[in-house]
């Protein structure tokens, strides 16, 4: 039992510092992917909408800007940082499986699921370390440059420290979903897709079928935003924290199936294998 344990904590630490590895160099995720589609875009969306909104504050009296409280002030941090990551993590999932770098990972890593705990640790610290700096930035800027339209933006608040928490904990659940759908799925292109077309199309449409607004309640990603403490006019019955809770439970469902699907497609390309050997063994 130890010695499982070992070999199986072993593959995991190898399989989340061979993540990290990938995920730097001179053409990587991290600078192609990661750094403007997860820090740079949010910041700039974020402070360009904030220097708009004081410059009109501050040169008309005839156009009413209303202020900012903690609650809305780090939605685009949110919105596309959280996203990025869970969609490169869910990329490196789908591509890790396919092709020699699937084949490498299958001598290396002959327990299958370690490689998806190893992505989700690796992806899932990355995206919650980098939403948590993003947030504590964004709350500490906004009400020192901009004052006349988020002087109400406190980051010691009830609701700034709910984000410095919440916020990297729908990262980390994020993250699981994408890391978990992709080894469902399988395929790089179909998982992100899958992924930016649930988040942003799926969950906000199906209200508008019939009892819809009773099935949005059910949707992860609307839920998890609403656990950050994130305005929304969505609120499903079980508040900020059960919505935080529901994300992750769903996060881990996605993320067990995940692992089943890779094992079972491990099995059959195994079984595959073994058969064309004995074939080629009888033409002989």
């Amino acid at each position: 039992m130890t010695t499982t344990l070992s070999a199986v904590a072993g593959q995991i630490g190898r399989g989340t510092r061979a993540e990290l590895t990938r995920v730097g160099g001179a053409r990587s995720i991290l600078l192609y992917g990661l750094v403007p589609g997860a820090v740079l875009l949010p910041l700039a969306i974020t402070l360009g909408v904030a220097t708009v909104a004081e410059r009109f504050a501050s040169i008309s009296s005839s156009i009413q800007v209303t202020s900012v409280t903690t609650t809305n002030s780090v939605y685009w941090v949110i919105t596309f940082t959280v996203m990025i990551w869970a969609v490169v993590a869910a990329y490196a999932q789908a591509t890790a499986e396919r092709g020699p770098l699937g084949e490498l990972a299958r001598y290396l890593y002959p327990r299958r699921w370690t490689g998806l705990v190893s992505r989700w640790i690796a992806y899932g610290v990355g995206a919650a370390v980098c939403s948590a700096a993003l947030v504590a930035l964004v709350m500490a800027i906004l009400p020192t440059f901009f004052p006349k339209v988020y002087a109400g933006v406190d980051i010691g608040s009830a609701a700034g420290v709910r984000f410095l928490v919440a916020v990297p904990v729908f990262a980390v659940c994020a993250v699981g979903i994408g890391v978990g759908l992709a080894a469902i799925v399988g395929h790089p292109a179909g998982t992100v897709v899958g992924l930016l077309g649930w988040a942003y199309v799926i969950e906000n449409a199906i209200s508008l079928v019939p009892n819809g607004y009773t099935l949005q309640n059910y949707m992860p990603f609307l839920n998890g935003t609403y656990g950050t403490g994130q305005e929304l006019a969505f609120m499903p019955p079980w508040g900020p924290t059960g919505g935080l809770v529901y994300c992750a439970a769903i996060a881990v469902v996605l993320f067990a199936l995940g692992c089943a699907a890779v094992a079972l497609r491990a099995k059959q390309v195994g079984g595959r294998r073994r058969s064309g050997g004995r074939h080629r063994q009888i033409d002989r």
